[in-house]
């Protein structure tokens, strides 16, 4: 059971994968240990799971003699599989998409919330998508279809199981293929290659537990499933979601134009009630912000920082700006409006 240590959250039970619930009685600081897996694995923005998947599906193919070292392979993508899934589950949830946020709680969860804890949400350490994604069990294929199920309010393997390719299914519709021709088989393999992870780290083995043809069928099922998955739940999603960079930007450069219509229009609604110096001295402050927002924008424009994707990131990072001046300067509304109505001091009601 977790228990509080010292004002830090800890739990007393963890299994050899780092997972809730069958450990030698070991302590956890799920902050830390969230704070140490990105060091590891860079932004949590990125999903490496999908992208490990792909390589370990290559190699595998390009195989041609048996090993003890074919043993790694089955390890290697379920550690993947579970690295994907709770990428997606944190993005789900941090995403503050009211139809997921509240399906998976924190109360439900083997977490006890700690003054520590919170400072830790509060001060923006870690985020409530971090901490549920970290939490939640994924140690076999069930427990990822109950918990994604649950998550997206569906049934999770039934999603995966009608996942296409979101081009063709936006050309072609329901007659497009699906990405898992025999999705049963493929659901099997995944479960097999939980199974062998378990065998290979709890078991010694003199010579390998698997074979050469099954870590190449293996490790290109969870691939296949892995991605079958992320179509299923961005199409779950959103079904008109943009599938090319040039649509994304489009679609990032239409919010972003939208926004800048919202903060003009605070903007005059704020100056109208200022006497003219302060009105000077508003426009100056908004026109320096607005060039810190040109700068930052061309930073991330810039191909040092993404590659090709520049000119998207741009958009995004100016949206990123926009949406929060634009909740900072309706605080600056609503003082201003109170200086007006409630003068010399007054407190407002």
């Amino acid at each position: 059971m977790p228990e509080i240590n010292n004002g830090t959250l800890v739990e007393a039970s963890v299994d050899c994968f780092g997972s809730p619930g069958g450990g030698m009685g070991a302590k956890r600081d799920y902050v830390a240990e969230i704070e140490e897996i990105r060091r590891r694995t860079g932004p949590s923005s990125w999903d490496n799971g999908i992208t490990k998947l792909l390589f370990l599906s290559m190699q595998t193919a390009r195989l041609e003699t048996e090993g003890e070292e074919l043993a790694y392979f089955p390890v290697a993508a379920i550690a993947a599989i579970e690295s994907y899934f709770r990428w997606e589950i944190k993005g789900l949830i941090d995403s503050g998409d009211v139809r997921f946020i509240n399906n998976l709680k924190v109360d439900e969860l083997p977490l006890k919330l700690s003054h520590a804890l919170l400072v830790a949400v509060h001060g923006k350490r870690v985020t409530i998508g971090e901490l549920i994604s970290h939490s939640v069990r994924l140690n076999n294929l069930d427990a990822i279809s109950k918990t994604m199920g649950q998550l997206l309010g569906t049934d999770f393997l039934a999603l995966v199981k009608d996942a296409r390719d979101p081009e063709l299914r936006r050309k072609q519709g329901e007659s497009a293929p699906t990405v898992l021709p025999s999705a049963d088989e493929s659901f099997a393999r995944v479960k097999r290659t939980f199974e062998l992870r378990h065998i290979i780290c709890h078991e010694a083995h003199l010579s390998s537990p698997v074979r050469l043809d099954d870590v190449k069928e293996l490790c290109s099922s969870c691939y296949g499933f892995a991605r079958a998955s992320r179509y299923g739940v961005a199409y779950q999603v959103d079904p008109y979601a943009p599938l090319t960079l040039q649509d994304a930007y489009e679609a990032a450069s239409e919010r972003v134009r939208v926004l800048n219509v919202e903060i003009q229009a605070v903007e005059k609604s704020i100056s109208s009630g200022l006497p003219s110096v302060m009105q000077n001295t508003f426009d100056a402050m908004q026109q320096a912000w607005r060039l810190y927002v040109a700068r930052e924008s061309d930073f991330n424009a810039s191909h040092h920082m993404n590659g090709n994707r520049g000119a998207l990131y741009e958009q995004l990072a100016t949206e990123s700006l926009f949406k929060a001046r634009l909740d900072k300067l309706k605080e600056y509304a609503e003082q201003s409006y109170a200086a007006l109505n409630f003068p010399d001091g007054e407190a407002a009601p």
